[in-house]
């Protein structure tokens, strides 16, 4: 049965990536009806459980969602920080899932480990941005040129556009951590204290 996601873009890609496109472990997967009801957790914030015809990302109009297993329930007992929040890198790191490489399993990934540094951040902290973590599951198309363009200064992130669903925000706040949590991101001291005028 084939999956029919109504969003366009860069989100559809990623969330038909980080959504329909895991191996969930026979435990998870196990997981009985009455433990989904019971637990109060969507996949992303407990207490927070959006049926996959309303959760804005499955075509409420296609059969396979009647057939989907819910995310709240294959992802019952991932973990999650002290937020509620799910974390993605320690479930992969666990090995409670194994995402495939592409549609057919059978794609080359190329994961890449090093960091960008934001400096443009007022007041706050600099912006780590650490490839490993996404590299090893999405493959740099998924971002590059479409939502980043690979180029030094090439683009004007700001908190105002990664909220309203631009950069970081195309996953973060849909299928990763939310952009409100200000020291996941913004983890690297400062020269000085008080605001920059470059």
């Amino acid at each position: 049965m084939r999956l029919t996601l109504h969003r366009s873009g860069p989100i559809r890609r990623i969330a038909a990536t980080l959504l329909s496109l895991f191996v969930i472990s026979g435990a998870q997967a196990a997981k009985s009806p009455a433990a989904y009801e019971e637990s109060s957790g969507h996949f992303q914030l407990h207490g927070d459980v959006v049926p996959l015809a309303e959760d804005g990302i499955h075509d409420p109009n296609n059969e396979a969602v009647q057939t989907l297993q819910p995310p709240a329930e294959a992802m019952l007992n991932f973990p999650r920080d002290d937020r509620g929040v799910l974390n993605w890198v320690e479930t992969l790191d666990l090995g409670l899932i194994n995402p495939r490489t592409g549609l057919t399993g059978d794609e080359k990934m190329h994961s890449v480990d090093f960091d960008v540094i934001f400096e443009n951040t007022a007041s706050m902290p600099y912006v780590r941005f650490p490839h490993r973590p996404h590299t090893i599951w999405l493959t740099c198309k998924n971002c590059h040129p479409g939502i980043f363009i690979p180029q030094r200064g090439g683009n004007p992130v700001t908190m105002a556009a990664i909220i309203a669903g631009e950069y970081c925000g195309v996953c973060h706040g849909k299928v990763a951590f939310p952009p409100y949590e200000c020291n996941r991101c913004h983890r690297v001291p400062r020269d000085s204290v008080g605001l920059r005028y470059k």
